[in-house]
């Protein structure tokens, strides 16, 4: 099986590679990448002209909800979702019922992302890092390793206990083992369902400080430092919180970071009357906070970016906004947001916009992702990305099981049009016919 992908814009960070080229696949492998590429017999081929072809998009930050909470996604609808979005490879998260905490589960995820019902794409595991999440007791991240987790993570259940964090890294750095986290002092949360700051009082609303989320960026910061382990830290959202982590790389510690699409688009004045579509944890910042993201993203502090999907199905959301669950859905909106209000203003290269979206997510965790090098995946992957269609999210018609989408209605620029991940897994509807090609028998 031979399929072409010609004349696109290749863009992959891991080679510094920015031409006008072509790619030749067979079986589902590349076998031949560049400017002056020989096109021969083929079974299927791709006119990429205009078009951006880039290693598959990686996403370190996927809530797949299953097991145990179907209501809200499961593996089958959130591979899709994220085949439609451009990802090829995700990061699910442990926060499920039961928590990842055990190979057993580990087991259960991998055999169902493999389902031919699945999209596609792979799915990688991220452990607990605590028993049930409870964080007292270390769950055997020796035996999750084995298994196949890349890290492990707090997620949904930050560590309160510095001595048990410090355990973890200690252990963790022993099996060579990242770990994510999720930074929040809860004693100084409790009750809080936004920002706190004037629209928080404006709405008569309990506040969430910034001071929450950027005593534990110090704490596990300084614990990285000194301990040596690899920690990445999940969705930073305050201007201090950037800064911490800026520091402490120049100190040396072994710390990467992530962002959000919602976190560099969407501040606290959005949730206007009440609205709990923009619900989320951390909260929802302030127009400086953006801005100091948004530079950070540029200057490379900020590593990663993660889609955070968090899907809730519709009943849990029409309620109250104090009632509401903390969470947005993303993984199809992420790309489009991405490129619209970041790329095309001219804040991150086209480039450096693939490296914060898939190789530089895949280097965090050392996944076999990332790359259009011939051989370093297990197959093909790879995104073919329209960088100025424009279209209109509708979160309506999404595969995520999750409408809770705070882009629903947004006009954005950019749209992944192909997901190939040893095969073709996703083709928007969009895509011309014109440049899709089957050769006959």
């Amino acid at each position: 099986m031979i399929t072409v992908f010609k004349n696109g814009r290749i863009l992959d960070p891991s080679q510094d590679l920015d031409i006008i080229g072509s790619i030749i696949l067979e079986d589902g492998q590349v076998t031949e990448i560049g400017e002056d590429v020989e096109i021969g017999e083929y079974d299927e081929l791709y006119d990429c002209s205009g078009l951006w072809i880039t290693p598959g998009l990686v996403d370190l930050h996927t809530h797949l909800r299953e097991p145990g909470e179907e209501r809200r996604e499961t593996i089958k609808t959130g591979t899709q979702a994220a085949a439609a979005g451009g990802f090829t490879t995700i990061c699910c998260m442990p926060n499920t019922s039961p928590a990842l905490d055990n190979p057993a589960i580990v087991d259960f995820i991998l055999d169902k992302a493999a389902s031919p019902e699945a999209g596609g794409i792979f799915v990688q595991p991220i452990g607990a890092l605590t028993k049930g999440q409870l964080g007292l007791e270390l769950a055997d991240i020796a035996a999750l390793r084995q298994a196949g987790v890349a890290a492990v993570s707090d997620e949904g259940c930050p560590i309160q206990d510095a001595s048990v964090m410090m355990r973890a890294m200690e252990f963790c750095l022993q099996l060579d083992l990242p770990i994510m986290v999720h930074c929040e002092d809860v004693s100084l949360t409790v009750d809080g369902c936004m920002n706190d700051g004037p629209t928080s009082a404006m709405l008569g609303l309990n506040g969430i400080p910034r001071s929450a989320e950027e005593i534990m960026i110090m704490r596990n910061c300084v614990l990285a430092l000194n301990t040596g382990c690899r920690v990445h830290f999940m969705r930073v959202s305050t201007w201090g919180g950037v800064e911490m982590i800026r520091q402490f790389k120049y100190l040396g510690a072994p710390i990467t970071c992530e962002v959000s699409p919602p976190h560099l688009t969407l501040t606290d004045e959005a949730i206007g009357e009440f609205n709990p579509i923009y619900k989320t944890t951390p909260p929802l910042r302030s127009e400086v906070d953006i801005d100091i993201l948004m530079q950070a993203l540029a200057d490379g502090t900020i590593d990663a970016i993660a889609s955070d999907h968090s899907p809730y199905a519709p009943f849990e959301v029409e309620v109250p906004f104090e009632e509401a669950p903390m969470g947005m859905s993303t993984l199809e909106s992420t790309l489009g947001v991405i490129l619209t209000h970041v790329t095309h203003k001219g804040i991150l290269t086209p480039l450096e916009t693939i490296h914060r979206l898939s190789t530089g997510p895949a280097q965090i965790l050392g996944l076999e992702a990332g790359t259009l090098i011939p051989g370093k995946t297990p197959v093909a992957q790879m995104t073919i990305i329209d960088p100025n269609l424009e279209w209109t999210f509708d979160a309506q018609r999404t595969f995520s099981q999750g409408k809770n989408s705070p882009f629903h209605g947004w006009s954005l620029t950019g749209k992944a049009m192909v997901t190939y991940c040893g095969n073709e897994v996703y083709r928007d509807p969009m895509l011309s016919s014109e440049r899709y090609e089957l050769a006959l028998a």
